[in-house]
């Protein structure tokens, strides 16, 4: 009779519970695979759009159509490009949002505050700015046989690999643009030649676009961040002094295998900030024509040598964050948690206190690996 009772309930609640009504069934949807966001040249939003359309048969590859809007605020835009669709425009396989180089040099947290509002928004879509408009490359469709959107997310994927530009997503740029003792930077994006190209960082302060790096200085910033992934490059020159006449063979590519990084951040008595990097790097020797790295000497005058040149390069990558007044390496942060009293001197003009930090880099490097031919 228990059995027969619980039964009849579970049957009475299965009648009378609904199903998930919370539908969006992807056949009344258009999917945003892309966004480009400008300034118009009458202060309003420009935003291009890149929609995947998925053709019927199964023999027909996914196609981009591209829509252009102008509006007041980014939803605006997002309603205006609705109106061109036959279908409801979402959000949620969105993998890339470009920024103009413009739209970028003011605050874009107001910018990007609308996909944190929205509940459907793709939080793992990376973010960049672009040189020029961002429509400019996102009018491209497709690189090769690549629609455009795979194209920029894999490319950036692939320069994060290489440890060239930092992942920001929209999930983890979040707490940073709301944290007054750090700043952060993006993937820089140009159009060559009908080809996209991510080789540098953007760098940001009080979430506006200030300064820019090289591709060597963007792989040296995020050593001194302690980023490095995969593969860290570097091809340099050595002096020709030292190797005989200035040819092509002068030139020696490695990557860093290993990297131990320690940043102490001292202040001094008259509110003085001094910063030391200390790095140390084990190198692997990728191509070196020269050779010669059996002979003891050869590879003591090596290390010594590129050990200068990386600390040169270092100095040269803090002189430009500085100069951006980007605190990329969150030296806010660690006053804020070390030293208080300092940080609530220096917090309300911290822009141009940053500026006269004294940063310390010594880098020493070590090469552990030869090469076969050794």
């Amino acid at each position: 009779m228990k059995r027969i009772c619980v039964l009849c309930a579970v049957i009475f609640i299965l009648l009378i519970v609904n199903g998930c009504w919370d539908q969006d069934l992807l056949k009344n949807a258009r999917l945003l695979y892309g966004e480009g966001i400008d300034l118009a040249p009458n202060g309003k939003l420009r935003s291009t759009f890149v929609i995947r359309d998925m053709p019927p048969g199964e023999q027909q590859s996914p196609k981009n159509d591209i829509i252009y809007t102008v509006g007041n605020t980014l939803m605006e835009t997002r309603e205006h490009a609705d109106e061109q669709v036959s279908r409801h425009l979402v959000t949620y396989r969105n993998r890339i949002i470009l920024i103009g180089e413009e739209l970028a040099k003011q605050d874009i947290y107001p910018i990007l505050e609308t996909f944190y509002r929205d509940p459907k928004s793709a939080l793992n879509a990376r973010i960049g700015v672009t040189k020029g408009t961002a429509a400019n490359i996102l009018s491209l469709k497709k690189v090769g046989n690549v629609l455009i959107g795979e194209e920029i997310d894999e490319l950036i994927k692939s320069r994060e690999e290489t440890t060239t530009v930092p992942k920001v997503t929209l999930e983890n740029i979040y707490s940073v643009m709301l944290d007054p003792g750090e700043d952060f930077v993006l993937p820089y994006l140009i159009e060559e030649g009908g080809r996209v190209k991510v080789a540098r960082i953007a760098l940001f302060h009080d979430n506006k676009l200030t300064g820019q790096l090289s591709p060597d200085e963007s792989t040296m910033y995020l050593l001194l961040k302690d980023r490095r992934e995969k593969l860290a490059r570097f091809t340099r020159k050595i002096n020709a002094a030292h190797e005989g006449r200035q040819n092509r063979y002068n030139f020696l590519t490695f990557s860093v295998d290993k990297l131990k990084r320690k940043m102490t951040v001292q202040a001094q008595s008259d509110d003085r900030i001094t910063v030391k990097l200390d790095l140390n790097m084990k190198l692997s020797v990728i191509e070196y024509p020269k050779d010669h790295l059996d002979k003891e000497k050869v590879l003591a005058e090596l290390n010594q040598y590129l050990s200068k040149e990386m600390t040169d390069l270092a100095k040269e990558t803090l002189r430009k964050i500085q100069e951006a007044r980007c605190d990329g390496l969150g030296i806010g942060r660690e006053l804020r948690a070390f030293h208080p009293d300092i940080w609530k001197k220096q917090k309300d003009e911290w822009g141009s206190n940053y500026q006269k930090v004294d940063f310390i880099p010594a880098i020493q490097v070590q090469i552990t690996k030869k090469g076969v031919l050794n």
